[in-house]
Formats: structure tokens, C-alpha cells, sequence
């Protein structure tokens, strides 16, 4: 069961000012703040965002690096995500294209294997681009 409040974001690839922005709104909003090095991609998405007893679903899943910025939300109410979406538009900071939330599917994922769903994810809804 997730509970409210709390809110965890994992950030990726966000080591520029963009991601400053985003740390110093994250901050302001209360929300923690995890950054992930390429070293900790192949754990469990779960265990980054500070969940107990969450294994890799499948132990022996190619881990890759990548480049390309993401972000994972954990604990986040509608409420909460509309903040900080709309706090990101008002502080004018470019938008971070893979997103994702925490679920009881993906949190047994390691980064690797939600990088390439989201980055599916997102070509499919744009069109390709």
C-alpha cells in the first residue's frame, strides 16, 4: 500500500541547471529529492525510492546506461503531481520528457527496464519523434 505525503523523486541525468531548478522547486514543495548515479541502475526501482523488502523481478536483466533525463515519482497524490507539474511551468523550467510513477509493477524494475518502457512509451505518443 503506498501511502500519501512523503513524496520521493528519483532524478536521472538532471546534473545541469535544469536540474537545479527542478531540486530547488522539489525542495520548496517538500518533496525528497534522490538522485541516481549510473552505478545504481541495475537495482530495484523500489529500493531507490526508499521501499522495504523490494527485489529485482528479473535478476538477470541487461543493465545499460543512458543519457537521456527521467524522472520517477513515488508517494504522489493528483493533487501533489499538479504542483509540481505546474510549479515546473511557472519557474519556466523545460520539461523532462520521461516520467514515470512508482508502481507495484515497476518498482521491481531496475532503472534500465523503465527507461526503455518510458522511452517506448513516449515515441509511441509522439509520434515517433
Amino acid at each position: 500500500m503506498i501511502k500519501v505525503g512523503g513524496e520521493t523523486v528519483l532524478l536521472y541525468n538532471l546534473n545541469n541547471e535544469k536540474g537545479r531548478k527542478i531540486r530547488f522547486l522539489l525542495v520548496r514543495l517538500g518533496m525528497r529529492i534522490r538522485v541516481i548515479e549510473k552505478e545504481d541502475y541495475g537495482k530495484p526501482l523500489g529500493v531507490l525510492a526508499g521501499m522495504k523488502d523490494v527485489t529485482l523481478e528479473n535478476e538477470n536483466a541487461p543493465v545499460e546506461d543512458f543519457n537521456d533525463e527521467m524522472m520517477v515519482l513515488y508517494r504522489f497524490s493528483d493533487k501533489r503531481l499538479d504542483a509540481l507539474l505546474q510549479g515546473m511551468r511557472k519557474e519556466g523550467i523545460e520539461r523532462v520528457d520521461l516520467k514515470a510513477v512508482l508502481t507495484p509493477t515497476n518498482c521491481r524494475w531496475n532503472s534500465w527496464q523503465l527507461f526503455q518502457e518510458i522511452q517506448e512509451e513516449h515515441r509511441t505518443m509522439t509520434g515517433g519523434k
